[in-house]
């Protein structure tokens, strides 16, 4: 019977123990940050006709693998920090788990997405340079069908899934005080913006409305990073610095 009783109450201090959030805010800021420089490091393949298209292809190879290494690097930190902000607003909560779910699916598309671009496609440029010359042409075909279709169409579909996580967890904090509401609402608007834009412009996608995705989504993830690292914390959840000052 002793042994009964101290089984739960280890069950119960586990239950009730804080989570630490800090570590998860600072995973989603590093991403939010390097994946923004990397993507800017990356250089394109640059050409006058196909064959010397895939020989710069395969030139900057190692170079274009390690940029999508670390977005794929990036991708598993922000899902890890969502993961966390999930479970600090309660997954017990419809939008919060819409949230997590949605992200999740998002996630997956960008992670296919970068091993296209980063890998297959690269390895498809030596392939062809490799085999006979008649069959350049119809490589770079191929892979510009890869990269001028399906990367973009992947890019469409995973922005709107986040945007629609983005949405749900504010609309969870929207309804708190102090930081979350502030959170939440800054969500409602950087985090809706993506989707917003991908309905608007549909496949007419230009370097300057990707960039307008990519600093939407920037200010949606530092805000919820810093919700994450620096709001008060108690074992039910965040609270605002008023209802510490009550309590």
């Amino acid at each position: 019977m002793r042994m009964l009783n101290e089984s739960r109450q280890l069950a119960n201090t586990s239950a009730v123990a804080p989570l630490d959030t800090r570590s998860a805010g600072i995973a989603i800021a590093v991403s939010a940050i390097a994946s923004i420089v990397f993507v800017a490091l990356d250089e394109g393949a640059h050409g006058k006709d196909a064959l010397s298209i895939l020989q710069s292809m395969v030139a900057t190879q190692p170079m274009h693998q390690f940029v999508h290494v670390v977005a794929m690097t990036c991708l598993a930190g922000f899902m890890y920090g969502y993961t966390v902000l999930s479970q600090r607003l309660g997954l017990n909560r419809t939008p919060v788990l819409i949230g997590l779910t949605s992200y999740g699916l998002g996630t997956v598309l960008m992670l296919l997405a970068a091993v296209i671009d980063g890998f297959v496609s690269t390895d498809a440029a030596a392939m062809f340079l490799a085999g006979a010359p008649s069959g350049i042409d119809t490589g770079l075909q191929i892979i510009n069908t890869l990269s001028g279709v399906l990367l973009p169409d992947l890019a469409r579909v995973a922005w709107v899934f986040q945007s629609v996580a983005a949405v749900a967890w504010s609309v969870a904090l929207i309804r708190d005080r102090g930081m979350q509401r502030t959170v939440g609402s800054i969500g409602l608007v950087a985090g809706a913006l993506p989707a917003a834009i991908v309905s608007i412009v549909g496949t007419q996608m230009t370097d300057a409305i990707v960039v307008g995705i990519l600093l939407a989504q920037a200010i949606w993830n530092l805000a919820a990073a810093t919700l994450l690292v620096f709001e008060n914390r108690t074992e039910r959840g965040f609270v605002s610095d008023g209802m510490v000052a009550a309590a």
